[in-house]
């Protein structure tokens, strides 16, 4: 599966940053287990202004593999001012543009390549 393939991964995330130059958040690909297995590939986003762990990740749901984002549980609460406020949704922003971009590209990975018409 292409989204199990870390080097594949990687090229898309950095594919993403190529199209989107202005993010400002740090993103990297982990090969958790290096194997192909359900967490492999995980792609961690850090937020800067919120010390959560912030990752993406392939969940199957119905057979159909979907990227989630998952924000781990933290230990206090944090305040922001609003410009931290405004960043914090800048980087949310960027996660759930980045989670699209991988969704889209697994499946267009994952679409049967079309057959061409016998003549």
């Amino acid at each position: 599966m292409p989204y199990r393939d870390q080097l594949t991964v990687e090229s898309w995330v950095r594919e993403f940053t190529e199209q989107h130059p202005g993010v400002a958040t740090e993103i990297s690909v982990l090969d958790k287990d290096y194997t192909s297995a359900p967490d492999s590939g995980l792609v961690i986003v850090s937020l800067r202004t919120a010390s959560t762990v912030t990752y993406i990740h392939v969940t199957m749901v119905d057979d159909t593999a979907k990227w989630i984002v998952t924000f781990e549980a933290r230990s206090e609460s944090f305040d922001l001012d609003a410009e931290g406020v405004a960043r914090l949704a800048h980087d949310l922003s960027t996660l759930g543009l980045l989670c699209t971009f991988l969704q889209d590209k697994t499946d267009a990975a994952l679409r049967p390549a079309a057959v061409p018409e016998a003549s």
